[in-house]
């Protein structure tokens, strides 16, 4: 995989799509021998930005062989003779993995399983691995990867049932505890977009099910049994639990920091797990899925300490799969945002909607188009409050795309509109889920016994947040005026805001309390060093103000130095090529 230097110093990957080499042919009824492995020639769209797609009945849109703007489908079960290119594809996908040939597995993963989902199973589940398992020999590992995939594209095109969510989490706990308690030697490979879905997936379900046991209302007598009877199911402490066995097992954090550090320390060994490939890169993956869990569950500090041996703004392995790249940064930033260090959030969001901004031609034609697009529109959200809040100068098409569609609330939000506030903020966070298990014996006591749905604790973090953002209301009027003088009387300034003196030593203290926070500046992204936030600076004596201007003049000339060199590399790289 190669990098490519973005403009802004963020990494922008050199993305390759597989091509096929041998096996497995589809034979469309429009496209006669064509190498169901082949990329579908897609262009870009000129909508990308456009307004939020239509989701599907678990408001996510991502899953394999899911069209943009698709509608969730009626569940139900496979039934009649599986297709001659099914058992074809099964049959060369098993001996791929068998083989641990990891380019073919991923084209077969991510190309021929969802052109065959479009041709024979759009509205309905695929065959169950009780049907195909003859086909595999009975393949133990194979037959539960073939499942974690059989369940996603049900929880993406339909609307899974009570048993099909227990059957699921089952499967990734008998995965996860087969490559537990594997030696070294695993022989398996997987590429490492799957084994990010496969995090990712199994963090969507836990919210999913959350969201499903939530609404007790709604359930049978029997459903409600089997709820009491297995309260182990998809629960916050199991989910967490395996994540951080699998960090554990992995060894990715002594890895990390080793790295990190770039020099091998002799007092840390690395665990025979974390000479493979496949561990060391779920554990790396797993790490972000536990910042995600985190966030989930509004614990904003153990959200950070998690990805502590993650290093932001640099080339590390969550900049190989796109999704994860943006998911890392959709969460951390959010983190920032609401623990009051907009700089660092700003920063962040910044970064990543300039990396979707320049790869969104490869997006168009990923089968997570919908997903990328829904962050997208959440960061764009997310940043136009913390701009309005922390003023900023911005790289200038994220400060147009913000001017198009923010730009009449980002001035209310300064005016200091609670509502606007709310309706962005509910708009960008993420889903929230309660740890604790709904009171199955008296559902509406439930949330006197503590639990409480995703709906009411966002309700509750936009509350604390907007109290935050209200305490700063007068803030930007200051720093508007104080831009325009270099000293001014506390009795002038009181004037113009329309308040007493004693009110406005209060807000100029505000002032500096609120600008005063950690920025980032490299290492853990819990880390930073404490600085203001503002463009200027102002100290009072007497009944003076005095103002300081601390802002820096834009370096045009590294700018150009840098566009100069990175077009005379094209040049040289066309003449290279004779195109010149």
């Amino acid at each position: 995989m190669e990098y490519e230097e973005g403009l802004e110093g963020d990494i922008v990957p050199d993305i390759s799509f597989p091509q096929p080499t041998s096996g497995f042919v589809f034979e469309d009824e429009d496209e006669e021998n064509e190498e169901i492995i082949d990329d579908e020639e897609v262009e870009p769209s000129n909508e990308f930005y456009s307004k939020r797609q239509e989701s599907s009945v678990d408001n996510r849109g991502r899953q394999h062989g899911n069209k943009k703007g698709s509608q969730p489908r009626q569940n139900k079960q496979f039934s009649g003779s599986i297709p001659e290119l099914v058992k074809q594809f099964v049959t060369y996908f098993h001996r791929y993995i068998q083989e641990r040939n990891v380019a073919e597995i991923q084209s077969m993963y991510e190309n021929s399983w969802n052109k065959l989902t479009e041709k024979f199973f759009f509205n309905s589940p695929w065959p169950s691995a009780d049907l195909i398992a003859p086909l595999v020999e009975n393949d133990r590992v194979f037959l539960m990867l073939y499942n974690e995939m059989y369940y996603r594209h049900i929880y993406g095109k339909m609307s899974p049932t009570q048993e099909q969510r227990f059957a699921s989490f089952k499967n990734y706990c008998d995965f996860f505890e087969f490559l537990l308690h594997s030696n070294a030697d695993l022989p398996l490979e997987l590429p490492k977009q799957w084994l990010w879905d496969i995090i990712n997936e199994f963090i969507y379900q836990f919210q999913s099910f959350a969201a499903y046991s939530s609404q007790l209302k709604n359930k049978s007598e029997e459903e409600l049994n089997n709820l009491k009877a297995n309260p182990q199911i998809w629960s916050a402490s199991v989910v967490i639990r395996y994540l951080d066995s699998i960090i554990k097992k992995s060894n990715i954090v002594a890895l990390l920091e080793e790295q990190n550090s770039h020099n091998v320390q002799k007092g840390v060994e690395s665990s025979n797990m974390g000479t493979h490939t496949l561990f060391s890169q779920l554990g790396y993956f797993s790490i972000i899925g536990l910042l995600r869990i985190h966030v989930m569950l509004a614990d904003y500090h153990s959200a950070l300490k998690t990805v502590a041996p993650i290093q932001l703004f640099t080339k590390g392995m969550f900049t190989l799969v796109s999704a994860c790249y943006i998911s890392l940064y959709y969460h951390v930033g959010y983190v920032y945002m609401v623990t009051r260090r907009f700089v660092d959030a700003i920063k962040v969001f910044t970064a990543i909607l300039l990396f979707i901004n320049r790869t969104r031609q490869y997006h168009t034609r990923s089968y997570q188009y919908d997903e990328i697009v829904k962050k997208n529109e959440k960061m764009f959200s997310l940043l136009a409050i913390c701009l309005s809040i922390c003023p900023q100068r911005v790289e200038e098409n994220i400060h147009t795309m913000l001017r198009d569609k923010f730009s009449d609330k980002m001035q209310r939000i300064q005016k200091g509109e609670e509502g606007v506030i709310e309706e962005l903020f509910l708009a960008g966070c993420p889903k929230f889920v309660s740890p604790c298990t709904p009171n199955y014996n008296a559902p509406e006591a439930d949330n006197k016994a503590g639990h409480f749905s995703g709906t009411e604790i966002s309700r509750v973090q936009v509350k604390v947040f907007v109290n935050e953002v209200m305490q700063q209301t007068l803030l930007p009027n200051i720093r508007s005026f104080l831009k325009l003088y270099s000293t001014i009387g506390l009795s002038k300034l009181a004037g113009f805001l329309e308040v007493d003196q004693e009110t406005l030593r209060e807000q100029l203290i505000c002032y500096k309390h609120k600008c005063r926070t950690l920025v980032y500046n490299g290492g853990a992204p819990a880390s930073g060093e404490k600085a203001s936030s503002s463009d200027i600076d102002f100290f009072v004596d007497g009944d003076m103000i005095h103002i300081i201007d601390s802002k820096t003049q834009r370096r045009y000339s590294e700018f150009f130095l840098r566009h100069i060199n990175k077009f005379d590399e094209i040049i040289s790289d066309l003449e290279k090529t004779g195109r010149v």
